[in-house]
This record gives C-alpha cells, structure tokens and sequence, in this order.
C-alpha cells in the first residue's frame, strides 16, 4: 500500500504494509546507506519478476501491526534492475534533516490515516538508517521505541581515522601509512567544514552537505531520549567499530540512564552474517524477532 504527504511543497512517499482492519502498532523501517530502491522488476521472456530491496521481517508481525519503509529521497516507485540510475534528487537531498523530515511526516501521516487507537510506534533503523532513527525519535514524540542497529556512534571521520590504527595494530597497515591515511582523513573533513552545502560528489559519491549534516555524533541524540533503546552491534563489522560501541552503554550508565538494552552479535559482520561450520549464516530475521521481544516486554 502506498502513501503520500505533502510537506513545504514536497511530496514524501512511503509504503505500508496491507492490512484488513486498522492496526495499533506501527514498525518503521530505515535503510542503510546504499541508494537503492525499495522494489524492482526484472522482464525474462514474458515473465515479469518483482523484487523488493528489504528483507521479510514484516511477515513475523500479526494483524496489530502495520509496517513502513520510506524510500530515499527520488527513490520512490518500481525500478527497472536493467536500468537503475541514481536520480539528481538522491544527492540533492541525502543528508540528515532531510531524511529525518521524510520518516517524520511520513510516520504521522501513518499514525492519522492507517492506525486505530495507535499504542506502539517502533523505529529500527540499521547502518545510516540507525543515525536517522536517533535524531527523529527526538523530534517525534510518538515513537515509543527505538532499533539502533550498527549505526555509528561517534562521528563518522574519528571512526575513519580510528579503522586506520586499528589496520595498524593488526600489522595489517604500516604506523606511518596509518598516520598519513588519518592526516588525509582530516585535511578532507576540513574541507567539508569549510563548505559544508556543497552538492558536488567527492571519492565516496556523497555530497558535503551530507557529510556536514551527520557531524552531531549519534550518541549525543541518543543521550537525549527516555523512551526505550534497543542498540545492536557486531564484532566484526567492517562498516561500524565495535570500539566506539561500548561507549553507548558506558556513557548511558554515567548519566544515570536506564533506558538502553545494549547487545552484541559475536562473530558477526556489519549484516549480522556470521561463520558456521564454515557456511555463512545470515541472523538479521533472528535479530528482528529478538527486538520484537524485547518491544514487548519493554
């Protein structure tokens, strides 16, 4: 099911999943990182394939939820696999206040037209997603609980420069290429400082005005929230430090704060893929189920 919102002359899109009578609990979906598409097609002979860029925890869910994912921005619709391109809107409009302004509206609007009697609005957000989540569950006061799954915690640069010394330790980078890849890693970080609204694309194909917008560290948004927090972190993630990680319970525990439940994924990589005799096993569903648990007991 497809919805839509009108916000400061912006249409904002987002899907939801169908149900027969109005749910009272909301799960929101928030992508990661990588432009993709929410669904596509593939056409072989006559036979037309949809596919759908998200995995299928929504099925574990019974009739008293309903569940929405919100496309990046120009992102919206049905995308031909054979044809994917990233729209001028993507990078025109991927950075934080932004995505935050999408998922807020879209949640309210889902709250006012699709619920009855709403009771829970979850937010799970993984990767970038979890750093979206924890700005907007400050914003949205209807958000009862939050997934912040392997979103980084401190600045995205500090844990750039800190992947670097741990190449290092390893002996996997020499200390002095290590100095002089963290060097870099500042000299560019200046450079977004200095224009911070710039939309040319650099090295990564992202703008300025994305990286600029992510500059609050995550864990500071989520200092500021009482409602529940589920963070969720794995050893092996090649994407998110594990290091910085244990700074969210340590820092919670300083300010006398109760509402984080802090779990790790042994073993894991940064989509909860894990060995297992020497086959590689996938735990995001099982990640998923153990979240909705805890919703329900928290």
């Amino acid at each position: 099911m497809q919805g839509k919102v009108i916000a400061d002359r912006d249409t904002i899109m987002y899907y939801v999943k169908n149900y027969t009578s109005k749910p009272r609990n909301l799960v929101v979906y928030i992508q990661g990182t990588d432009a993709n598409p929410i669904f596509s097609y593939s056409q072989k002979n006559d036979e037309v394939k949809i596919s759908r860029w998200f995995g299928s925890e929504y099925k574990q869910l019974d009739s008293t939820f309903t569940y929405a994912i919100i496309p990046k921005p120009g992102m919206a619709g049905i995308y031909d696999e054979n044809q994917i391109t990233i729209p001028k809107e993507y990078y025109e409009k991927n950075y934080l206040d932004y995505r935050v302004k999408q998922v807020n509206h879209s949640i309210n609007d889902i709250i006012k037209n699709h619920l009855n009697e709403p009771e829970k609005i979850i937010v799970y957000g993984h990767s970038e997603g979890a750093t979206i989540g924890a700005p907007l569950a400050v914003k949205n006061k209807s958000i009862t609980h939050l997934g912040f799954w392997s979103g980084n915690v401190l600045n995205n640069f500090y844990e750039f420069s800190l992947f670097n010394r741990i190449e290092a330790l390893r002996g996997d980078l020499s200390d002095s290429s290590a100095h002089n890849n963290i060097a870099g890693i500042m000299a560019w970080y200046q450079s977004v400082i200095d224009n911070p609204n710039s939309t040319e694309l650099d090295h990564f194909g992202y703008t300025n005005k994305r990286w600029s917008s992510y500059e609050k560290p995550p864990i500071e948004y989520l200092l500021e929230l009482d409602i529940p927090i589920y963070a969720y972190f794995a050893t092996k993630d090649e994407s998110t430090p594990i290091e910085t990680a244990y700074l969210l319970p340590i820092q919670f525990m300083q300010k006398r704060k109760t509402n984080l439940t802090f779990e790790v994924c042994i073993d894991c990589d940064h989509s909860y893929t894990k060995s297992i005799n020497g086959q590689p096993k996938r735990l995001w569903a099982q990640t998923f189920t153990n979240f909705m648990k805890w919703v329900s007991d928290n």
